[in-house]
């Protein structure tokens, strides 16, 4: 990649051939079937999928449906042009121009052009509208339209992120003439350009959304129909699913993944994730203030044994917060292993008892992988208290810091800035933030300012390696595992791509 310049194929032709790499090989093994209803349970029902407020994978699921980003991810966790067509970082960075696809329109006729994604970007960067995305656009001083299909981002400083940013929620594209005429409508009625129109939505019981028979990508989506039931019951979403009454389950157990692969009637479809899960030590808070107790901690786990009980080796023992999906993921040499002596010779040296409350959100699985966890470490002499806290306020105590431990899970954005900065940069720590354990470091800090607006690859690549480093042996967060994800679903549906951040790209599904 060169430092100065990125280009992205700027014809039609050319971006189609990035879109085709994405799809898996079984949907080019066989000739797609058209027509048919695909029956989604999704873990969790939510209130509005308006590209304001989209932030978690449900969202992101039914959102993608209904409407396009300018940039996606492929299967190699590269970012794509779906939308665009293309873009060039010029002056160092400071400016994007980015080139968009023509012929396409919105799903009430109104075309998408230039102007169309500067009301988008408008939209999301007033700050009256409270955008959950609003900090990522933070950078950027302005939008224009060039000329009809090419739009201009004018930036504070040189940033290598805002084509991943733009694969996000702030890239949706919903139509101008549908979100001045009625605003509040964008919630429930968002009109897209995407695959499918959304039709129906009775909240908390289904979504139904079908197929957009002028969807600019020529003879998709295959399916007619998808049907969005938000099953939050993790046993509730799996009978479904054997009992034929959905097609695709999100988020299974680990017991019911080994049994599915097992089943002839079934197909697993595993992704390498975007991020981890882990423990999060709030570096301000007794006793987690002394690094040694975090160190102490991480040497008193052994990652390997708890994976193997608790959920079945189905996901690899993670050293960072760059997940294996995405093109910054590297090992981290310095990243502690299971050392029990070690641990003990740090509390020794710590000279006083620790104990501290383990919050956790409330599940089956959650609080057996908390006990385990408990159980190891008081073989060394640290007790855990755990704490069971319902899901809304369990985000909001760690927002506002409200904690000494948490088992926590990010499931990663396609950029390492995404998955650092906020969660690490010192600028949030003395505030509610995304900072949960309010860390700070200047050598971090400089690392992750110029991880982000450096170009090259290969240089990101060696800032972000540093970065993991420091982190690892400062250990805010301890990883315990990378956020694969797991959807299941009847062996009679294809689901196309596999992508790292979990969503099926529903317009390359067909059903048998």
């Amino acid at each position: 990649m060169l430092p100065r310049l990125r280009k992205m194929g700027l014809t039609a032709a050319m971006a189609a051939m990035g879109l085709a790499a994405a799809i898996g090989h079984d949907a080019l093994a066989q000739t797609p079937k058209r027509g048919g209803t695909l029956t989604m349970a999704l873990e969790a029902d939510f209130p509005s999928v308006d590209p304001l407020r989209i932030s978690a994978l449900v969202e992101r699921q039914v959102g993608l449906a209904i409407m396009d980003p300018l940039f996606d991810i492929d299967a190699k966790g590269d970012i794509v042009p779906v939308l665009a067509t293309g873009y060039e970082a010029l002056d160092g960075g400071r400016t994007y121009r980015i080139k968009l696809r023509e012929g396409v329109k919105f799903h009430d006729g109104t075309p998408f052009d230039a102007d169309a994604v500067v009301f988008n970007i408008e939209r999301v960067r007033d700050p009256k509208n409270g955008c959950r995305c609003l900090v990522n656009l933070a950078n950027v001083v302005g939008v224009k339209a060039v000329d009809p299909h090419t739009v201009e981002f004018a930036l504070k400083e040189p940033d290598a992120v805002l084509p991943a940013i733009l694969s996000d929620a702030p890239g949706f594209m919903v139509s101008p003439t549908a979100a001045k005429t009625d605003p509040k409508s964008v919630a429930q009625h968002a009109v897209g350009t995407g695959p499918f129109v959304l039709k129906e939505w009775q909240q908390g019981h289904r979504i139904v959304v079908e197929r957009n028979p002028d969807y600019w990508q020529k003879g998709q989506p295959y399916l007619d129909r998808v049907v969005f039931l938000p099953l939050s019951n993790e046993e509730s979403r799996q009978s479904s699913l054997l009992s034929g009454s959905v097609d695709v389950i999100e988020s299974p157990s680990p017991r019911f993944v080994t049994q599915a692969k097992a089943n002839k009637k079934l197909r697993v479809d595993t992704g390498p994730g975007l991020g981890a899960v882990f423990l999060m030590m709030n570096t301000r808070t007794p006793p987690f203030d002394d690094v040694r107790v975090r160190r102490a901690v991480a040497f008193a786990t052994n990652r390997p044994l708890f994976l193997k009980a608790i959920y079945q080796n189905q996901y690899p023992i993670a050293d960072s917060l760059i997940g294996p999906g995405m093109w910054a993921h590297s090992p981290t040499p310095n990243f502690p292993g299971y050392d029990p002596k070690q641990a003990k010779k740090l509390l020794a040296e710590y000279g006083k008892p620790v104990s501290f409350t383990f919050g956790i959100a409330a599940s089956p699985y959650t609080t057996l992988a908390a006990q385990a966890l408990q159980e190891m470490w008081k073989e060394v002499g640290i007790n855990a208290e755990i704490r069971q806290i319902e899901q809304a306020r369990f985000i909001r105590d760690a927002i506002a810091h409200n904690f000494q431990m948490s088992f926590f899970r990010w499931a990663g954005r396609p950029d390492p800035d995404l998955n650092l900065y906020r969660a690490f940069h010192s600028s949030y720590a003395d505030k509610p933030s995304s900072n949960y354990t309010q860390f700070s470091s200047a050598k971090l800090d400089d690392l992750l300012e110029r991880g982000r607006s450096t170009l090259d690859r290969k240089e990101r690549q060696k800032i972000y390696d540093q970065a993991s480093a420091v982190l690892a042996d400062e250990l805010p967060y301890f990883y315990l595992y990378y956020a694969t994800f797991h959807n299941v679903m009847s062996a009679k549906v294809h689901p196309g791509p596999i992508i790292a951040d979990g969503v099926m790209r529903l317009q390359n599904t067909w059903v048998e």
